[in-house]
């Protein structure tokens, strides 16, 4: 079967129209003149060809392989892994190897015999590979030529061109560079960092740009490894984290958080040879014993000049050796990778500039954001110096390939659209309405469609009664009950069951009896459980929801204690959202006049998306869908499944499942058949867009045959973003809300899209905080041929019907429900040891791993917004 080329993705069929005209200044700078020399590309073997990148770097950069590039060496770039760039051919031909002895380089004697492999020599072959085909990366930012390798080359080639001398001067992480000034200390021994980001893009308007923005990241922070130890572990001091190791006997929480230290790199300044200049560094492999503990075999040479041999410990031998009287001796030594070597943790300094490669905890996120977020001016201003310090008109190498950038950022011409109009239910005070600014009040406002009547349901307080009394509970319930039915609701039962969980019992066995107990009191199966928790925190969330919705069939409503005690109206009406989707109601529909699906063929709306696990964790990625259920596309069913080690494809067998359920869903609820089919996905790099082309959109064409065999429905496949740099900065005062943000609506297609395909950015929402970030929206294959103005409408008009918000949100809303499912149904996953990868995939191809499936849900809410 042939595969689908990127060159095959649909073309722009036209701009769109509908809106007001508006300036925005985008983050990004047009190449005025563009490399027009020969580039020679050279493939690079260094050692194995499997060497660790800083090793690559350490050798590349070595006088004596630099050395040897005679003239071409001020011209020469390189990937830091296996390809080299120059416009001067290098002396020794189109192949030379050569070897590199790293010991003299540092100013050491080179080693002389001993054991194979103990030399620090290392074989480097260069290999001349062609020419840079520049010309055709012209040709395609014109729209003259169609995406292919070549054009990857180029492209690839002028990334590293813009890199090579910034990498000289800041540390580098892919295309961000960072330096260590203006670093935030956060919470558990690190600390965020920012950066410059800038890469290369080939966009419309025929032209080549740079996209330059403001990077964060995560660091180690420096210190020792004592110092880290005790602050990742929350210990104030080495004689706590001392105490509680002796306690824990290698087996609890602070020896499962010293594991996330593995790799790091550190270097130790006891010894008179560790210098500045020529300091020794070495890597975490783990912990050991202590240093009272450890011992080993030390050779002492006599007077007489024989050697005896006497067994001592770690603590002894710095004493003798080196004068040093440890302080805290019980803690565990570091063992390093090289040659088992160990070091006590509070002479190990962690060298500077190491990214923290784990997931943030809660309080860490917290205080991330707080130091990424900047307003639309402020973030203006750091661009803009980032420019200024990349400093690309004294940048040597740009000026010797000839490649000039203009300093002004672009402005484009974009246009806001209308916001469309809401309806709410009848009694509702303005029931139709035109939103402003993307948010609107709740306040007299019905719901659209109301759910089922609140007739069994039922209380269960995790909190401790100290924190949460039982008529702080009721008091919470009545003002709950009047806001429902305030907004429409219908509630049956006033006083629901409370009771308290029984700490020792387990989640599952206090739920059953609150369920039992509320079916009881209304001789029926209850509709719903609340859970009263004291904080926000995965347990015993997770098991309230996985018990709930796989073993009982009941949805569930958690509550932090602190909001029952306000029981604040605002709180309760955003918690009646929630309660009156779960219950099968809806919260706002688009007027028919704004939907652009409205009175056309059965459509349906579908929202996906591929998640994985933080790294270092060995768990399933994890595939989640979600189909509309109804004709205005407001209402969602959810379905999701394991899906691999890190695959990025939706698998066949989730995708037909996951479609077929999907359809059914949509056939049981409306008594039709969808005709037409809009998917929306996430979670896609741009060079993963013709993959799922040949492989997602194949599969839900066979999950239609498997729902009947002459079904053929027709589909448009769209991917929607927020992983990228593009930003708007609105020039004209009335196409900004008093932040300085772009107003909602806002949309781009010009500049800073592709160069000839179907795609655009929409900043569909209010950002309460920081710069807005507009989605970026990507048509790979399109069956339905909606007009280009109604589309956008699709869009941006469906971000106005999210289920719990008073207010657009910035992501179509069929994508959100998937991230949110995504999310919960992770508590549905079988126990770990049922979960182990057995096997991984590689090239990014459609391979299954051998994963558990997470536990279906429970047939009676399979179609209810469970994941609300």
């Amino acid at each position: 079967m042939a595969t689908h080329l990127e060159g095959d993705l649909p073309k722009r069929p036209a701009f769109g129209t509908k809106g007001r005209q508006a300036v925005i200044a985008l983050n990004s700078y047009a190449v005025s003149k563009f490399p027009t020399l020969a580039i020679n590309q050279y493939d690079v073997t260094i050692g194995s060809g499997s060497e660790k990148r800083a090793l690559i770097k350490k050798i590349w950069y070595s006088d004596k392989l630099q050395s040897q590039f005679g003239a071409a060496k001020n011209t020469v770039l390189f990937d830091g892994n296996k390809l080299a760039w120059s416009v001067t051919l290098f002396p020794f031909g189109d192949r030379h190897v050569t070897t590199v002895d790293l010991d003299e380089g540092d100013g050491r004697e080179a080693r002389q015999g001993g054991r194979p492999g103990r030399d620090n020599k290392h074989r480097v072959v260069i290999q001349k590979s062609g020419r840079v085909p520049l010309q055709v990366v012209e040709a395609f930012v014109k729209g003259d030529y169609r995406m292919d390798n070549d054009v990857l080359v180029g492209i690839n080639f002028l990334d590293h061109l813009m890199r090579e001398t910034p990498s000289k001067h800041f540390i580098t992480i892919k295309r961000s560079f960072f330096q260590s000034a203006g670093k935030v200390p956060m919470e558990r021994g690190v600390e965020a960092w920012k950066g410059i980001f800038q890469s290369v893009r080939a966009t419309q308007g025929g032209r080549l740009t740079i996209n330059v923005d403001v990077a964060t990241t995560v660091f180690w922070s420096q210190g020792t490894v004592m110092d880290i130890a005790c602050r990742m572990t929350l210990n104030g001091s080495p004689e706590d984290l001392q105490s509680k190791i002796v306690k824990e006997h290698g087996k609890g929480p602070i020896s499962r958080d010293l594991r996330r230290l593995r790799r790091v790199s550190f270097f130790c300044t006891h010894r008179k040879r560790d210098t500045e200049v020529r300091k020794k560094v070495y890597t975490i492999e783990g912990f050991d014993q202590n240093a009272v503990e450890y011992t080993f075999e030390m050779k002492r040479h006599n007077a007489d000049g024989g050697v005896t041999t006497e067994t001592i410990s770690a603590y002894d031998y710095f004493l003798r050796q080196y004068n040093l009287r440890l302080k805290y001796p019980q803690l565990p030594l570091v063992k390093t990778r090289k040659k088992g070597e160990v070091f006590p943790m509070e002479l190990c300094h962690i060298q500077e500039g190491q990214r923290y490669p784990f997931k943030l905890d809660e309080r860490q996120t917290a205080e991330m954001i707080k130091f990424t977020v900047q307003r639309p001016t402020i973030r203006m201003e750091q661009i803009k110096s980032n420019v200024a310090q990349l400093d690309w008109k004294k940048d040597p190498l740009l000026a010797q390939y000839g490649m000039e950038i203009d300093t002004n950022m672009i402005k484009s011409k974009g246009r806001i659209l209308n916001a469309p109009k809401i309806c709410y239910g009848d009694g509702s005070t303005d029931r139709v309405f035109v939103p402003r600014d993307g948010k609107w009040d709740l306040r007299g406002k019905k719901f659209a469609k109301i759910g089922a009547q609140l007739k069994g349901w039922g209380f269960m307080i995790f909190a401790p009664q100290r924190n949460c009394d039982e008529l702080t509970v009721k008091n919470f319930i009545r003002q709950l009950v009047q806001v429902y039915i305030g907004h429409g609701g219908q509630v049956q039962n006033k006083e629901p069951i409370i009771m308290y969980a029984d700490p020792k019992k387990s989640v599952g066995t206090n739920i059953f009896e609150l369920y039992k107990k509320a079916g009881n009191q209304v001789q029926a199966k209850p509709q719903m459980l609340f859970f009263v928790l004291s904080a926000k925190s995965p347990q015993p969330y997770n098991e309230i929801k996985a018990f709930c919705e796989l073993n009982i069939g009941v949805v569930s409503q958690c509550l932090q204690s602190r909001h029952v005690a306000q029981a604040k109206p605002q709180y309760c009406s955003n918690v009646c959202m929630k309660v009156n989707a779960k219950l099968g109601g809806t919260t706002c529909f688009l007027d028919k006049s704004d939907h652009p699906l409205f009175g056309k063929e059965a459509s349906i709306i579908v929202g996906a998306d591929v998640s994985h696990p933080a790294p270092g964790i060995n768990k399933a990625s994890f595939a989640s869908m979600v189909g509309s259920t109804d004709m205005q596309g407001s209402r969602f069913a959810a379905i999701c499944n394991t899906n691999g080690a890190r695959q990025e494809c939706i698998t066949t067998p989730n995708m037909i499942k996951f479609m077929c359920t999907l359809l059914r869903a949509f056939r049981q609820e409306t008594t039709k058949i969808p005709m037409r089919i809009f998917y929306f996905r996430d979670g896609v790099s741009e060079g993963q867009y013709a993959q799922i082309v040949d492989e997602e959109l194949r599969d839900m064409r066979e999950a239609c045959k498997v729902l009947q065999a002459d079904y053929n429905p027709k589909i448009t496949v769209t991917i929607c973003s927020k992983r990228h740099h593009t930003r708007f900065f609105p020039v004209d005062r009335n196409a900004q809300d008093r932040n300085g943000n772009c107003l909602p609506g806002t949309i781009v297609e010009r500049d800073v899209t592709h160069p000839t395909e179907y795609d655009f950015y929409l900043a569909a929402h209010n950002a309460i905080q920081g710069t807005a970030r507009p989605v970026h929206y990507h048509v790979i294959h399109d069956e339905n041929k909606m007009p280009v103005d109604m589309f956008q409408a699709l869009v941006y008009n469906s971000c106005y019907t999210y289920i719990r918000a008073s207010n657009s949100v910035s992501l179509i809303p069929a994508v959100y429900y998937a991230h949110l499912a995504s999310s919960r149904a992770r508590a549905h996953e079988v126990a770990d040891e049922g979960n182990t990868i057995v096997t991984s995939t590689s090239g990014g191809k459609k391979e299954q791993s051998e994963v558990a499936e997470i536990r279906p849900l429970h047939d009676t809410i399979k179609h209810a917004m469970w994941y609300v």
